[in-house]
């Protein structure tokens, strides 16, 4: 048995970090209004950095970017970070909004999951299309476990009597569950990471700038 699992960075539960945090949410409203202001010729000379720091027309910007070259890095910027949060949105699994990790959804699981649930992630996880992810849930004392269910078959007011006798395993379960989950549609975790970086790239680059003309204007 092969175990497949993808570097920690690209699975959804990090995808999520770049792709979803607050200041992301709140960057990827600026082209909305980004637009109106950029491709609007009137509004961009008065909003122009040389109008701000009274330079007149023609002589050389005490900036190292002009102004309509720093609303294109703030635009863009929020842009790919809009593609970003909207593609983690369309692809991401719901799971992810109820547990931040796998041991988070083993723990809600057995407060939360009925029999048919649990009997449901048991038979996706047996299933032939079901990639292994986690060896403390394949692996038991150095041996592959069979494909064979364990709580398939429970009736719905034994729940107890089923954790009381497989705990440990429904845990391994769940967690086996959940990390699959987050190695669902490869190419758009990469394209929402990759659309999220360049972003904040791009954000980050124009702070530097703002920062090194400031400094150069100061000394």
């Amino acid at each position: 048995m092969k175990f497949h699992s993808d570097w920690k960075f690209t699975q959804w539960q990090s995808v999520e970090r770049v792709a979803n945090n607050d200041l992301t949410r709140v960057v990827a409203l600026v082209p909305i209004i980004g637009y109106l202001i950029l491709f609007n010729d009137q509004i961009a000379e008065i909003a122009s950095f040389r109008v701000i720091a009274g330079v007149e027309p023609g002589a050389e910007t005490p900036f190292f970017l002009t102004g309509v070259a720093k609303m294109r890095l703030v635009f863009f910027g929020s842009l790919l970070l809009l593609f970003s949060n909207l593609i983690f949105k369309a692809f991401r699994p719901h799971v992810l909004e109820l547990a931040k990790g796998d041991m988070e959804f083993a723990a809600r699981v057995g407060e939360r999951y009925s029999v048919h649930e649990l009997a449901a992630l048991e038979a996706q996880v047996f299933s032939d299309h079901w990639k292994p992810r986690l060896p403390l849930f394949w692996k038991v004392h150095d041996k592959f476990r069979n494909k064979k269910p364990v709580v398939t078959g429970y009736r719905p007011d034994m729940r107890n009597a089923m954790f009381n006798a497989h705990g440990d395993y429904i845990n391994y379960l769940s967690r086996e569950w959940w990390t699959g989950e987050m190695h669902t549609f490869r190419l758009a975790r990469v394209v929402s990471l990759s659309l999220g970086i360049a972003g904040i790239f791009c954000l980050l680059f124009l702070r530097w700038i703002s920062l090194k003309a400031s400094l150069e204007t100061f000394f």
